[in-house]
């Protein structure tokens, strides 16, 4: 009876781990789908918006786009980083709570989102603006544009990766106050919805 008990126990958890692992397949499927459109949709944005605009509107572009992949970097490694304890502190708030711990559950997904689709897709729109901004200071200088290239290029790496560095520091840190504050946001969103 013990050796069939045994068994059936063991036979249960291989089930269990198969079904995990292609629950974790079905993950990366989904989200390679999702990131291809998104790439796509993104080129094709940044084509007709850096193509039509002047150099203001680009650098107003660049500039928000690197902002926006520093803020999700950080809320991506936030998550990561926070577990269930740090964030019941914040249980008095059901709703954003509940999102939060929505969130934390999901951690490898929220974190793979965060950092890594929309940072893919903010790079991609950066470096569409970074080449209008090249054409554009191009046509009135006339020579050295291999440098204004390098130079641009340069600054755009540079500024995206050390605020990614100087958000680290904070989200880690500060890892249940990010979650939370994420949870918030996302609630109003939720409440808009179920409104309508």
């Amino acid at each position: 009876m013990e050796r069939k008990r045994r068994c059936r126990l063991i036979k249960k958890r291989e089930v269990k781990e198969k079904a995990k692992i292609s629950i974790a397949e079905l993950w990366v499927i989904k989200i390679t789908i999702f990131t291809f459109f998104g790439a796509v949709i993104c080129s094709f944005i940044s084509q007709i918006t850096t193509s039509k605009s002047d150099i203001t509107v680009s650098i107003m572009l660049l500039s928000f786009m690197i902002l926006v992949s520093i803020i999700f970097d950080g809320i991506g490694l936030s998550v990561a980083s926070c577990s269930q304890e740090d964030i019941k502190k914040y249980a008095r708030f059901t709703k954003q709570y509940a999102i939060a711990q929505f969130l934390l559950k999901n951690a490898e997904k929220v974190n793979n989102i965060c950092a890594d689709v929309i940072g893919d897709m903010c790079g991609i729109l950066c470096g569409a603006c970074g080449a209008s901004i090249v054409v554009q200071l191009n046509m009135h200088s006339s020579g050295g544009g291999h440098w204004i290239t390098i130079i641009i290029s340069s600054v755009i790496a540079a500024i995206t990766v050390g605020g990614k560095a100087s958000l680290k520091k904070i989200a880690v840190k500060n890892s249940a106050e990010f979650v939370f504050m994420s949870a918030r946001i996302i609630g109003i969103f939720i409440t808009k919805k179920r409104k309508k």
